[in-house]
This record gives C-alpha cells, structure tokens and sequence, in this order.
C-alpha cells in the first residue's frame, strides 16, 4: 500500500517540476506561474492522502521506530514515480526544452558546497512541513489552499532543495554521478531534520502552552480557595 501510494506520490511531484521547467523555457518572468503551477502536485497529493517522503518524515516523532522502514519505501516509490514520468518525458518532443531547462539548474546543484545544500534542504522540509501540517490543522477552505501552495512557491522560487523534484531535474539534465548520489543524500538527511526539527518545536511550544494554562488555572483555584477561607 505505501509502496503504490507513493509511487503515485512521485507522479505527481514529477508532474509538478515538468511544468515548472516549461513556464520557465518561456522566460523567467513565468517562473512565479511555473511555481505555482507545482503547488498543484502537492495539493494532490494532500487531498488523496499519498505518502511523499518530505510531507511523511514530519510525522516521525508520531510513530514507533519501525516507521523509518515505511520511510525508506516511500522514497523508494516517489523515485521510481519520479522516474517513470521523466524517463517517459524524455522520449517526447519536449525532451531537447527540459534538458536545457534542467541542466544548468543541476550544474548549480552539482557545484554547490555540501553545508549549502544540506541547509537548503532543512529550510525545504520546513516549507513541506507547513504545507501538510498547515493544510490539516486550518479549519478554513480557503486557508487549506493557501497553505497547501504558498510553502511550495516559496521553495520553488528560493531554490530549497527537494529530494524528491530534484530526481526530475537530474534525469531531465542527464546527470548521474557519484557526486549527485551523495548530494541526493544531503538533501533526503536535510528534508527530514527540517520537518522533524519543526515538528518537534511545535510540540515543545503547544506542551509550554499547555504547562502555563494549567499553572494559570491552579493558581485561580488557589485564589478561589483562599477568598473562601
């Protein structure tokens, strides 16, 4: 079940970065579209409930330690989702515009220092987690929306690395190398202290929050209690 859910999970990321990469071939002044138009990978993927790693690893601190082999399947299946859409793309007439597209935003990648990436990719599991979480927790339709696309157009237009929409640009520029492995590693390790991180000082803010109103409340029993002595 995971493996299908994120298999479908990697369809949908990969779509998103597919059209990112087209706005961008018509200009720069399209990349705001393009990123927004990757947003809608993720909204699916919110809605149908599908397992993606960097929406997934947020939730670690949630589940038993046999959670990290679910884990490990889900990037498993987002990358082979990835692959199947980029390894299709590229035997179509938009191959020769996605690989110039694609190629030197993965020659940035390539030549950037490992600290570089790894907290590029903190700050991307940060957006990824409040785009989950936030489209959960918010009561509001509208909200729901936004959260669910504002993290991504923020992410997409810094350059926050994504493990998983990176799969797509690297298979698009045609670059495999021992060095791509070792950033892919970087950046997975970097998602998930990102979104733990985050998801950890929001337990530590609502039990702080939860200590103070039950301090709050005992202390106005405790007056109570005196006035009626």
């Amino acid at each position: 079940m995971v493996l299908v859910s994120s298999f479908l999970s990697g369809l949908c990321i990969a779509f998103g970065a597919t059209v990112y990469l087209m706005c961008m071939s018509y200009g720069s002044e399209y990349r705001f579209l393009g990123a927004f138009l990757f947003g809608i990978g993720l909204f699916t993927i919110i809605h149908f409930g599908f397992w993606l790693y960097t929406g997934k690893v947020g939730k670690l601190l949630d589940n038993k330690p046999k959670y990290i082999l679910d884990l490990i399947v889900c990037l498993a299946g987002n990358f082979l989702g990835v692959a199947t859409v980029a390894g299709l793309m590229l035997l179509t007439r938009q191959a020769d515009t996605l690989r110039t597209i694609a190629t030197p935003i993965v020659e940035a990648k390539q030549d950037d220092a490992p600290y570089s990436l790894f907290i590029n990719a903190i700050f991307c599991g940060v957006m990824i987690y409040l785009a989950v979480v936030g489209h959960d927790f918010c009561p509001y339709p509208l909200g729901k929306v936004l959260f669910a696309f504002l993290p991504i157009m923020l992410f997409i237009i810094v350059g926050f690395e994504h493990c998983v929409a990176n799969l797509a640009y690297y298979m698009y520029a045609g670059s495999y190398s021992w060095q791509g492995v070792l950033n892919f590693i970087i950046m997975i390790l970097g998602n998930a202290v990102g979104s733990v991180s985050f998801d950890g000082l929001i337990k530590l803010v609502i039990k702080l929050g939860i200590n103070q109103k039950k301090a709050k409340t005992e202390d106005i029993k405790k007056n109570d209690e005196d006035l009626i002595q």
